[in-house]
C-alpha cells in the first residue's frame, strides 16, 4: 500500500530525534549543564519556530477526523493539549494541528479564541464538505480570504465526498462550477485545494483496503499540503532549532578538544559555516519575495482581461500574453542579477571579516610551525595541525581566491588573506559572473515549450468567447442563465486559471535555476563538514561521545539541505 508522508512531520521527527539523541549523551557522559542550556534555548523558541496549521470552517466538516487521519496515530505519537474547551492543539515537535469548532457558534468567547488562533497561524486549512458552503460558511470564508488578505496562505478543503454518488472526476468539475459561482468574481483556482474523504481513508489504512485508501484521495492532499507549506516557505521555520543543536554540539567538540588550535579551529568554522548559512536562506528568501512580486502582472493581467469576457470586445492575443510574460521575466532577470551578485559579494566581506578576526589571527599565530618540515615521527597534534591550515586555506581560495601566508612577521604574527578584489579566480567569483549569464539574455522562460502551450490555452478560451459576445449584450439583461451566460461565465475562470498556469511555471523554473546557484553555497558547507569531522577523527579518535556527536551533526545538516 502506499505510504505518502506528511514531510513537515517527517522533518519534525528527525529533528526531535536528534534533540533526544545529543541530550542522552551530554547526560550519560556528566554534561547536564549543557544538557539544560540546550533544553532552555529550544523552549525560548518553540513558539516563533513550529509550524501551525490552523483548521477552520464548517462545524460538521470532519476537521479532527482530517487531523487524526493526517498526523497517523498509529504510527506517530502526538501530545494533546487541550488549550481551551473549543480548539485543541495536536503537536509533535515543530509542528501543531489546530482543531477549532468554526465560528459563528453562539458563544462570543468561544469565537473570539478561535480568532485568536487564526491570527497566530502559519496556514490556514478551510474545510467543508461535500455540501459546499453555507451562507455562513462563504461569509466566513470570503472575510479571511479577502477581507483580512489571508488567501495566500490559505488552502480550501472539500470533505466527505463519499457522502455523493457518481465518478470523482465529474463530481469534482461540478463542484468547482458550484464553488466559482460562490466566490464570483475570485474562483477556487486562486487557492491549493483538494476533494477527498478522511473517513474512508482512516478506515482503508485499518482495515489495508487499497482501493478504499485510493478512493479516499487523501494521499493527494497530503502530496498538496507537502508541495503548499514548501512553497510558502513555512518548512524553513527548521533551521532555527536545527541552529541551536548544531551550536551546542560544536561548543561541546570545542570543549572536548585538548588544544586551543583545536578550539579556534572549531570556532572558526562555526563562524563560517553560520556566514554561509545567513546569506543563503536571506538570498532565498529575497529572490523568492522578488519572484512573487514581479510575475504578479501575469495574474493581474488574467483578472483584467477575464473580467471583460461576455461584456466587451477583447483584443488581446497570444502574442500580446507572449509580450506581457517577457517583460516579466526580463525585469525579474535584471533584479534576480542584481539581487545575487550582491549577496554573493556580501558572503565574500562577511567571510574576509571573519578570517581578519581576532580569532583567526590567534588560530595562525598557534599553527604557524606547519610550514616546517613534516617528521616521520609527526604526532597527532602536529597533523591535525596541518589538516586544519590545509581546510581553512581550501575554504579561502574557493570563497574569497586568497591563500594563507603563514611567514611569521614583526612580533611573530602570523599573515593574512588576499582580498577579494585581486580574488578573479575564487569559486564564488566565477558564480558571479555565471549568475550575469543564467538570468541574461539567454535565459528566456516565456519560450519554453510548456509556457507556448499554456499561452495556446488562453487563445482557446478567448476564442470562442469572442463569437458570443453580441449576443450576450443583447440578453444580458432578460436572460441571466442562459448558455451564452454560462460559457461567458466558465471562460472567464479558464481565462484567469490559465495565466495562472503561466506564472505557476514560469515560478518553477526561476526556482530552479536559483537553486543550481545555491548548489555553491551547499559545497561550501559540505567541505566545512567533512574538514571539521577529518581533524575530529584525528584529535579525538578515542572519543565516542565526539564520534557519535559528529553523526548527529550531519544528520541535521543533511536536514537542513532538504528544507532549504
Amino acid at each position: 500500500m502506499s505510504d505518502v508522508t506528511f514531510l513537515a512531520a517527517e522533518y519534525a521527527d528527525r529533528i526531535e530525534e536528534s534533540k533526544k539523541e545529543i541530550l542522552s549523551l551530554y547526560k550519560q557522559n556528566g554534561h547536564e549543564d549543557k544538557a539544560d542550556k540546550l533544553e532552555k534555548e529550544l523552549s525560548d523558541i518553540k513558539e516563533e519556530d513550529r509550524i501551525r496549521l490552523v483548521f477552520i470552517g464548517q462545524y460538521t466538516a470532519g476537521k479532527s477526523t482530517i487531523i487524526s487521519a493526517l498526523t497517523g496515530d498509529n504510527s506517530i505519537k502526538i501530545d494533546t493539549d487541550i488549550s481551551t474547551e473549543v480548539t485543541k492543539d495536536y503537536a509533535w515537535a515543530n509542528v501543531v494541528l489546530t482543531d477549532t469548532p468554526g465560528l459563528y457558534t453562539g458563544y462570543t468567547e468561544h469565537d473570539q479564541r478561535t480568532i485568536e488562533m487564526i491570527k497566530r497561524s502559519d496556514l490556514l486549512i478551510f474545510c467543508i464538505t461535500s455540501d459546499l458552503f453555507n451562507p455562513c460558511t462563504l461569509e466566513d470564508f470570503k472575510h479571511w480570504a479577502f477581507e483580512y488578505n489571508y488567501a495566500g496562505k490559505m488552502f480550501l478543503l472539500i470533505n466527505k465526498m463519499s457522502n455523493e454518488t457518481g465518478d470523482y472526476d465529474s463530481l469534482c468539475h461540478n463542484y468547482k462550477d458550484s464553488i466559482n459561482k460562490s466566490l464570483h468574481p475570485h474562483s477556487i483556482e486562486e487557492f491549493t485545494h483538494a476533494f477527498l474523504d478522511a473517513k474512508d481513508y482512516k478506515i482503508g489504512k485499518r482495515d489495508n483496503d487499497v482501493e478504499l485508501v485510493e478512493f479516499s484521495h487523501f494521499e493527494g492532499f497530503v502530496n498538496d499540503l507537502n508541495d503548499f507549506i514548501r512553497l510558502k516557505g513555512k518548512i524553513g521555520k527548521f533551521d532555527t532549532p536545527i541552529m541551536i543543536m548544531k551550536n551546542s554540539i560544536d561548543n561541546t567538540l570545542e570543549d572536548l578538544a585538548d588544544d586551543e588550535s583545536n578550539k579556534e579551529y572549531s570556532a572558526l568554522l562555526s563562524r563560517i559555516e553560520k556566514a554561509v548559512g545567513s546569506v543563503r536562506r536571506k538570498l532565498s528568501a529575497e529572490a523568492n519575495a522578488l519572484i512573487q512580486r514581479l510575475l504578479k502582472p501575469i495574474i493581474d493581467k488574467g483578472y483584467e482581461v477575464s473580467s471583460k469576457i461576455g461584456l466587451e470586445e477583447i483584443d488581446y492575443s497570444d502574442d500580446d500574453v507572449q509580450n506581457l510574460v517577457k517583460a516579466c521575466c526580463e525585469s525579474l532577470n535584471a533584479e534576480l542579477n542584481t539581487l545575487c551578485q550582491r549577496g554573493i559579494e556580501a558572503l565574500q566581506k562577511e567571510i574576509e571579516g571573519i578570517l581578519d578576526s581576532d580569532l583567526a589571527r590567534y588560530f595562525f599565530e598557534s599553527i604557524k610551525d606547519v610550514n616546517e618540515k613534516p617528521s616521520i615521527f609527526e604526532g597527532s597534534g602536529q597533523k591535525a595541525k596541518r589538516v586544519q591550515f590545509d581546510s581553512i586555506n581550501d575554504i579561502a581560495q574557493k570563497i574569497t581566491g586568497g591563500t594563507v601566508n603563514l611567514a611569521t612577521k614583526g612580533a611573530g604574527t602570523a599573515g593574512y588573506f588576499i582580498k577579494a578584489s585581486e580574488a578573479s579566480g575564487s569559486q564564488l567569483h566565477k558564480l558571479v559572473l555565471n549568475i550575469g549569464h543564467k538570468f541574461g539574455v539567454k535565459f528566456v522562460p516565456w519560450q519554453a515549450a510548456n509556457i507556448t502551450k499554456l499561452i495556446g490555452n488562453v487563445a482557446k478560451v478567448l476564442g470562442p468567447v469572442l463569437n458570443v459576445v453580441t449576443v450576450l449584450i443583447d440578453v444580458k439583461d432578460s436572460v441571466q442563465e442562459s448558455a451564452e451566460e454560462r460559457k461567458a461565465f466558465e471562460a472567464r475562470i479558464g481565462c484567469r486559471k490559465a495565466f495562472s498556469d503561466i506564472e505557476r511555471d514560469v515560478e518553477k523554473q526561476y526556482i530552479e535555476e536559483l537553486n543550481n546557484i545555491f548548489t555553491v553555497f551547499d559545497d561550501v558547507t559540505n567541505q566545512v563538514q567533512e574538514d571539521r569531522e577529518k581533524v575530529n577523527k584525528i584529535i579525538m579518535k578515542d572519543s565516542k561521545m565526539a564520534r557519535k556527536l559528529l553523526d548527529i551533526r550531519r544528520n541535521l545538516t543533511d536536514i537542513q539541505k532538504e528544507i532549504l
